[in-house]
């Protein structure tokens, strides 16, 4: 068959294509979809159906590849065979053949044919140059023919060379014919014709391929449990961080995941018990704020109702009702700051709050902002020092960011000293602008530096004698976080002063 026949065979025709249409459209009406069995078939089964095709196909490649050549060496192996058989018997001939075709009788040849009479296994022909028989195995159809047919095999042999074909005998089995000439004096007398059943062959072979398809069998049985252990050695795990994220949204949020293994498996319990921590905190965090706001609101609107209900008193002198109008107003500018700052940081928990900007003028603008306060300060009776280097390199963080800062820390250093000094000090340090706001007034214990800056966190020992709710510290933490920069607080202890170290990035 040529290959353009070939082609024209194995294209896909119109009719090939009509087909798949028509059947993918039966397939789509009856709401059958490749793609959606997929989905629906679990982990384990993708993995079985994913490895097993691969597996079938390469082992049906490698018994198709082992097994053809264990049937092309057994096929010449059992040609080699004959093929010796032939030219060895056909080199006892020449003689007795010239003999023979001289008149002297065919008792030679039959003394040279002895062997191969007794042996059922071989059937042989003898035939002159003319090939006329002059010799053959009874029973094999020759008794009526007197000239042999012309068969590939004598084809080749009248060529002078060893002539081979396969083809069925009398019986209906494939044998092999090995044809031979014989030549005496350099002239070819005659051929001889050896051939042998294939049926052993045959059966030799198909207990090869049996064995070929045997020994696959225990690697697709392995591939297949394989294939189980590493889906249940994945699902195990999942499964479990599953049930775990479960109980996360019923509540449990202290469910953590054992760490059984060092692979990504691992990793992924790894961070899940991280995330089951930092929600935790979140949470415990949130919980807190709205308590703590709820707390904070919840006084100055008292007093607010108290004072509105003193005031609904007739006989309330006008000296009092002033005062009590006062009050209102105070609680009023407490709840307004108390609001501003719990929308500042929900623009920042929200990342909404613009976080981009330079100073560059940070001298000028750092006495700017030391020049308003210190006529607070002093209107307060207290002292008031400036330490600010000349030339100071941009800083990145935001002009108004920067005022919200050293607002926050200045306010409170005037608000909790009484007597001494405040201070502002701004030097730079490597590739850092070091800015220190200190004071000499009541100071806080060592220990709680770290929670000043937490969300409506005030020591006992102000909390009664000073407003505020809390909230300036960490709005000066969260902004400066935002811009890459520090913030340290430090002090000795009780009444003696406090410093706040803002590390600035030069931009």
């Amino acid at each position: 068959m040529s290959f353009v026949k070939l082609g024209r065979i194995f294209a896909p025709s119109q009719w090939i294509k009509a087909t798949l249409y028509n059947a993918r459209r039966r397939l789509a009406a009856l709401g059958v979809s490749w793609f959606g069995w997929l989905r629906q078939l679990s982990f384990r089964q993708r993995l079985l159906l994913t490895f097993l095709p691969i597996v079938v196909m390469g082992s049906v490649v490698q018994i198709l590849i082992a097994g053809g050549q264990i049937q092309r060496v057994s096929m010449e192996f059992f040609q080699t065979q004959v093929e010796a058989e032939a030219l060895k018997i056909a080199a006892s001939l020449p003689e007795p053949m010239e003999h023979y075709l001289e008149g002297d009788g065919s008792d030679e040849i039959q003394s040279a044919l002895s062997n191969l009479q007794y042996d059922a296994a071989w059937h042989y022909l003898l035939v002159d140059s003319n090939r006329r028989i002059i010799a053959y195995t009874l029973g094999d159809g020759y008794e009526s023919q007197q000239v042999a047919e012309q068969t590939p095999d004598l084809t080749r042999a009248a060529r002078g060379r060893t002539g081979v074909d396969i083809r069925p005998f009398v019986d209906g089995e494939d044998y092999l014919f090995v044809a031979t000439p014989i030549f005496y004096e350099e002239r070819a007398i005659g051929y001889f014709v050896l051939s042998r059943s294939l049926a052993p062959l045959y059966q030799e072979v198909h207990q090869q391929w049996l064995q070929l398809i045997m020994a696959s069998l225990p690697v697709l049985l392995l591939i297949v449990a394989a294939s189980l252990w590493i889906a249940n050695t994945i699902l195990r795990p999942i499964m479990a961080l599953r049930n775990s994220a479960l109980k996360m949204a019923q509540g449990e949020l202290g469910v953590k995941m054992p760490i059984e293994r060092e692979d990504e498996l691992g990793d992924l319990s790894k961070s899940f018990n991280y995330m089951s921590e930092q929600l935790d905190k979140i949470l415990t965090a949130q919980r807190s704020f709205v308590n703590n706001a709820a707390h904070e609101l919840r006084n100055p609107l008292m007093t607010m109702r108290l004072r509105l209900d003193a005031m609904a008193n007739q006989s309330l002198d006008e000296g009092q009702r002033a005062q009590y109008i006062a009050d209102l107003r105070q609680e009023v500018s407490h709840m307004a700051e108390l609001v501003t700052s719990l929308l500042t940081l929900a623009r920042i928990d929200e990342g909404r709050h613009m976080a981009k900007g330079v100073v560059e003028e940070t001298s000028t603008v750092l006495r700017d902002i030391s020049r308003n306060w210190r006529i607070r300060a002093q209107q307060k009776g207290l002292s008031y020092e400036t330490e600010i280097e000349d030339l100071l390199p941009a800083v990145a963080i935001a002009d108004n960011d920067l005022r919200l800062v050293l607002n926050n820390l200045l306010g409170n250093a005037i608000k909790y000293t009484q007597r001494g000094t405040v201070g502002l000090k701004a030097q730079l340090n490597g590739d850092r602008v070091i800015i220190q706001v200190w004071d000499t007034g009541v100071g806080f214990e060592p220990l709680e530096a770290e929670r000043l800056f937490e969300r409506f966190y005030r020591d006992e020992s102000v909390r009664h004698e000073y407003e505020g709710n809390g909230l300036g510290l960490a709005i000066v933490k969260a902004v400066l976080e935002q811009h890459g920069a520090l913030i340290m607080a430090y002090s000795e202890g009780a009444q003696r002063g406090a410093w706040f170290t803002v590390q600035l990035p030069v931009a």
